[in-house]
């Protein structure tokens, strides 16, 4: 597996957010005070992008593809030109959505190979992490050996790259969970080659969950344990489902506070919905 960049002098994404002080000596930021960041999904021109961050600084999520506003194959110079853009508009972190799932029907060596682009993107972009998705439909005939192996490989990847691997989910079925548990207990062993400031994690898509029927305070309860070793992350959500979120799980709020989790609200791209 190509190694790619080597970034492992990074700081970890929340060691500038206070995350590792006593919450308690702390006060606590109002709503106002706290930045929520956006997904640039459908957001094609770079000045676009650089405006909706301004509205919205704190996280950015930067999907990737044809119709958006990063390709997996941007050179070095752009890549490093729209990261620099995108940070100083308020992007903070900067976070890259693949366009490949770990379920797409193709083999295994080139979903590897095309997220290891992603991974190499990320790097250039200096963005902190990387979001993989998953297709939902029994893992295209994959076992689960067969997805851990390859969330192995990736991991190991990421680490190289200095990139944060965030496996996409819909309330992380315990499935889910059983494979990042695996992954952190390779590592711990010293069977996996990851640093521990670049461990594997999870993006909640809240829509899926919502649209899913999903009970939103059981699926945080269920993902609450990663929050001892790496951020979560909530993407697919409104202000207003945001709003309803917190209300209904107000330890999630208070982890957000802390930027133990970070929230990223539907864009302005036509994607966005």
């Amino acid at each position: 597996m190509p190694s790619g960049i080597s970034q492992r002098g990074l700081n970890r994404p929340w060691e500038n957010h206070g995350m590792q002080d006593n919450p308690s000596d702390r006060t606590r930021p109002s709503r106002q005070q706290r930045a929520h960041g956006v997904s640039l999904d459908g957001v094609h021109e770079l000045a676009a992008a650089v405006e909706a961050v301004r509205e919205h600084p704190g996280p950015v999520e930067l999907p990737v593809g044809p119709d958006q506003l990063a390709g997996r194959h941007l050179g070095a110079l752009p890549r490093r030109q729209m990261g620099e853009a995108l940070r100083e508009a308020g992007a903070d972190p900067l976070l890259v959505r693949a366009t490949v799932s770990l379920d797409d029907d193709i083999p295994d060596e080139g979903v590897i190979a095309v997220l290891d682009d992603h991974l190499s993107l990320a790097a250039g972009l200096g963005a902190r992490f990387l979001v993989v998705p998953r297709a939902g439909v029994d893992n295209r005939g994959r076992s689960e050996e067969r997805v851990y192996s390859m969330l192995a490989a990736l991991a190991e990847a990421a680490s190289a790259h200095g990139v944060h691997l965030l496996l996409e989910t819909e309330g992380a079925t315990e499935d889910e969970l059983d494979l990042l548990g695996a992954l952190e207990r390779a590592r711990e062993e010293g069977v996996l080659d990851v640093d521990d400031r670049y461990v594997a994690s999870v993006a909640w898509n809240v829509g899926g969950s919502t649209g899913a029927g999903e009970d939103l305070a059981a699926a945080f309860q269920r993902m609450r344990p990663l929050l001892d070793r790496a951020p979560l992350v909530l993407r697919g959500l409104d202000e207003a489902t945001l709003e309803a979120l917190f209300a209904a799980v107000p330890d999630l709020e208070e982890a957000a506070a802390q930027r133990r989790v970070l929230v990223l609200l539907d864009g302005p791209g036509p994607a966005a919905g």
